[in-house]
């Protein structure tokens, strides 16, 4: 394999924990590397790493993914596509030791398991796949038919355009894929093939989501009314009503009545919600107008930030978002807040809430904290991966 070396500023990244980096962060020029090509990464002639490069991509942005530290010995036989399917493999072998996982749950979480760029959520009938740097893309087929061979189901591309052309990447004609059979906690979903978000589900919140149950349950007196804004397929609205909620409303400016109505179904919560297709903002302020009050508030909103650069306004969003949550709570109630904004930092979005409140003349008390599940790992609370925040609180 070729060998690249690193400069200063290269060096001081790896030894600082980084595995990202940019063209400044070599000796010399990278524009001969063919994009995608998997490298040795030099630090010192004995401190040696692999990963892969790009070098077709702007320098502000990371052109280079180091995946791990490799000996002379471990080099002697060493190939990306073994490589590959044992960082799969592994991968896979973790979630199988979460029972409740074992029917879906995120398979591949990118850098977090090992692979810079590689998505995967596996369901009852399928799982996609989603690939966003070159230096994977390469293996794509073998890919697929490692999670094929894994999960006993077909796999499928979902391509991210947007995603890929930062690293000029080819956008491949979509692949059909049937509707999706989810389960989560114990709760199904069925998802059409053409609403689809993301990578299908967002299970990202599973725990969070299953300790809302778990509240609920230990309630004395259970929450009547309740309200799933930004519901997509309901996950939170279904735990509210599995935890004893008499009835939720599903807000969400997408059209997902059929998934909604779907899921109210299958999980034998029939005439106990609604959805209800329209800009979550306006409706909660025909609900301030018309002074509805809820016992259950649920708030997982969609990222208000693409970019840093774009922190200051998700945070205002957050801020006017929250206020109306507020208003529409009513005395005794909770309210469970929850983000997937990257930028947005979890004391930063702690404190959004508590001035939210504090501008709306309502205490609160928060009883629960949450992050991810176990199917998106991180390092430690720090790691920038851990991007989940969940809080629940008692509104007075």
């Amino acid at each position: 394999m070729r060998s690249i070396v690193l400069s200063k500023s290269g060096i001081n990244k790896v030894r600082s924990h980084s595995s990202e980096l940019k063209a400044a962060d070599f000796e010399g020029s990278i524009k001969s590397v063919p994009p995608g090509e998997w490298c040795l990464f030099q630090l010192s002639p004995t401190d040696v790493y692999v990963g892969f490069i790009n070098p077709m991509i702007e320098e502000k942005y990371t052109c280079a993914y180091l995946v791990g530290k490799i000996t002379t010995e471990e080099l002697k036989t060493f190939s990306a596509e073994k490589f590959i399917s044992q960082k799969i493999k592994t991968a896979f072998d973790k979630r199988q030791r979460y029972e409740t996982y074992r029917a879906g749950a995120r398979l591949f979480y990118g850098a977090s398991d090992g692979l810079p760029g590689l998505i995967v959520d596996g369901f009852e009938n399928a799982s996609i796949i989603q690939i966003n740097t070159a230096g994977i893309d390469k293996f794509r087929d073998q890919i697929k038919l490692t999670f094929e061979e894994l999960t006993k189901t077909k796999s499928y591309f979902l391509d991210n355009a947007k995603y890929r052309e930062k690293e000029f990447l080819p956008t491949f004609e979509a692949e059909k894929f049937p509707d999706l059979d989810v389960m989560e906690n114990g709760l199904r979903y069925k998802i059409r093939s053409e609403v689809l978000q993301k990578v299908g589900f967002y299970y990202d919140h599973r725990e969070n989501r299953y300790q809302l149950v778990s509240l609920l349950k230990r309630l004395s007196n259970k929450p009547k009314r309740g309200v799933d804004l930004f519901s997509y397929a309901g996950a939170w609205g279904m735990s509210a009503l599995s935890g004893g909620v008499e009835r939720v409303e599903f807000v969400d400016q997408g059209d997902f009545s059929v998934e909604v109505g779907t899921a109210l179904e299958l999980n034998g919560f029939d005439d106990r919600g609604a959805f209800h297709r329209q800009d979550v903002f306006k409706f909660l302020d025909e609900m301030i107008n018309k002074q509805t009050k809820f016992d259950l508030v649920l708030c997982d909103p969609p990222a208000f930030a693409k970019s840093a650069s774009q922190k200051d306004q998700a945070l205002e969003g957050y801020s006017k978002l929250h206020r109306k949550v507020l208003k529409c709570a009513a005395s005794g109630s909770i309210c469970a807040f929850s983000s997937c904004t990257h930028y947005v930092g979890h004391d930063e979005f702690q404190k959004n809430i508590m001035d939210a409140a504090r501008k709306e003349g309502r205490k609160i008390q928060l009883i629960y904290s949450g992050m991810q599940g176990w199917d998106h790992p991180v390092t430690s609370l720090e790691d920038k991966s851990n991007y989940i925040k969940s809080y629940f609180y008692f509104v007075e």
